[in-house]
């Protein structure tokens, strides 16, 4: 019992860096996989209501979306 106390006190700082690595990965994956499922109400939503991509002037950026609900909808604003 003695010697387990001691391996936790000198790898305490390595215990606690895995905690935190792991908990890191979770939360990571958990953001990708909820990136798909926004992508995928997206692509729905802009097939349901006939999007057209808006560019500048230039043609350069495409920014935004012209949906037939009469609204601009931003892409990169509305990720949660």
């Amino acid at each position: 019992m003695m010697n387990t106390l001691s391996l936790l006190r000198r790898n305490l700082s390595n215990i606690l860096l895995g905690i935190f690595f792991g908990a890191a990965a979770v939360k990571l994956l958990s953001l990708y996989l909820s990136t798909n499922t926004d992508d995928s109400r997206w692509e729905r939503f802009k097939a349901e209501h006939h999007c057209q991509l808006l560019v500048n002037d230039r043609g350069s950026q495409r920014l935004s979306w012209q949906c037939d609900d009469g609204e601009i909808h931003y892409r990169w604003r509305q990720q949660r």
